[in-house]
């Protein structure tokens, strides 16, 4: 309420202001007005009244040379930091809103010698989260790459520690999206994988949404970054190498990239120790996913057999029935022969009398897979054929033959 009064007041004021000026009857048109305005800023007392006059100022967008003027003003306000300090609370807050406007003005006025200055106000007005997000926000649009560096920082440094209490999470979240745009209009790939770390942190909706959103902006393709750094590094939980898993899939990538992180995930699902039952069922997503991927993209890393053979014999049932269509999908003659190696163990365990229900389960799911993948290298659809089996798993043998003459 009280913030709301102080803008009325401050709106009142500048609307006289702007009624004043008019009133002298110069054309808003010619350069003589903007040194009026840098007459009266310069000649003002306190920074409500400074922040009055830019209040005009910004709306007469056709007048040349403000870029210039913004920055120095900027220039002046930054260095008077420390002595803002002693002022009232309401001049304090005046700065502020004086500090946060320029900022951006700049950042519109794409005016790149003030990059040093926006660096500058971010460390100035360190209990300002307002100012430093508009500061972050216009070191973006200015692209000045020398400055890259430190904003990945600052999202890694809020990454890396949880804010602690309501209040800390809302600054921090103010700072956290003047990073996420800064490095949108970066568009540097260095920024990609801060922002992919933002998505899944602990801030509120609004601050993940934004670093979702903002993704595809920084980076197009991003199974290689994503492979790499997230899926097979240190350091992230089954649960954010599984999102990064989702995200290459929803990307607008080459299928080879999808099959490659598809492969990693499921040798990642392998190589992972879980601590937790919550931990085995996030890795047990993970290798699900990477499993269903490697069906849908295709086996382009050798290594994936091996590892569906290994989900087959140790994942759940549900993972044995994805690595078992997966097989088939890919169609190849490795993962034919992996199949009927699969069925021929099965048709050992039917004639010998010691089938239980999974494998029987089982079963039904190999027999089609392999008519699927349209090859049986070990004749073990034959096998079937010729075991005491039941009609229904016979015919279905039957049925899979049938296609590999089509």
């Amino acid at each position: 309420m009280a913030r709301g009064i102080r803008f009325m007041k401050r709106f009142l004021v500048g609307f006289t202001l702007f009624c004043s000026i008019a009133s002298m009857g110069f054309a808003i048109t010619f350069q003589e007005d903007l040194e009026i305005y840098t007459y009266l800023y310069d000649n003002s007392g306190s920074p409500t009244e400074k922040f009055n006059i830019i209040q005009v100022l910004q709306i007469h967008k056709e007048l040349t040379g403000t870029g210039e003027f913004y920055a120095r003003a900027f220039k002046e306000l930054v260095g008077q930091a420390s002595d803002i300090r002693g002022y009232s609370a309401t001049e304090r807050v005046a700065a502020d809103d004086l500090a946060q406007t320029l900022a951006a003005l700049i950042g519109d006025e794409k005016y790149t010698t003030s990059a040093p200055d926006l660096r500058r106000a971010y460390d100035a007005f360190p209990n300002s989260p307002l100012v430093q997000t508009e500061c972050l926000i216009s070191l973006g649009k200015l692209r000045d790459t020398t400055y890259l560096p430190w904003v990945v920082q600052i999202l890694r440094n809020l990454n890396a520690v949880s804010p602690r209490g309501s209040e800390e999470a809302e600054a921090k979240s103010y700072i956290a999206r003047g990073a996420i745009l800064a490095l949108e209009k970066y568009r540097d790939i260095s920024g990609y994988v801060p922002v992919f770390e933002m998505s899944v942190s602990g801030y509120p909706k609004r601050i993940l949404d934004l670093a979702k959103a903002t993704l595809p902006v920084i980076l197009e393709d991003p199974s290689e970054l994503l492979t790499t750094q997230v899926i097979r590094g240190s350091g992230y939980a089954a649960s954010v190498k599984l999102v990064a898993l989702q995200t290459i899939e929803e990307s607008n990538v080459p299928q080879t990239g999808k099959a490659a992180a598809a492969a990693a995930a499921l040798a990642e699902g392998w190589r992972s120790q879980p601590g937790t039952p919550r931990e085995r069922t996030e890795i047990a997503q993970l290798r699900k996913l990477g499993i269903e991927m490697v069906g849908r993209y295709g086996a382009s890393d050798p290594a994936v057999y091996p590892l569906l053979e290994r989900s087959y014999k140790e994942g759940s049932d549900d993972e044995k029935i994805s690595a078992v269509q997966t097989l088939g999908a890919v169609a190849t003659e490795d993962s034919a022969k992996i199949l009927s190696a699969f069925l021929l163990t099965l048709v050992t365990r039917i004639q010998d009398g010691a089938r239980n229900q999974t494998d029987e389960r089982m079963i039904r799911e190999i027999i089609p897979a392999i008519g699927v993948a349209g090859k049986d290298p070990g004749r073990s659809l034959d096998a079937v054929i010729n075991s005491p089996a039941t009609p229904a798993v016979k015919d279905l043998a039957e049925q899979a033959k049938a296609k590999f003459s089509r």
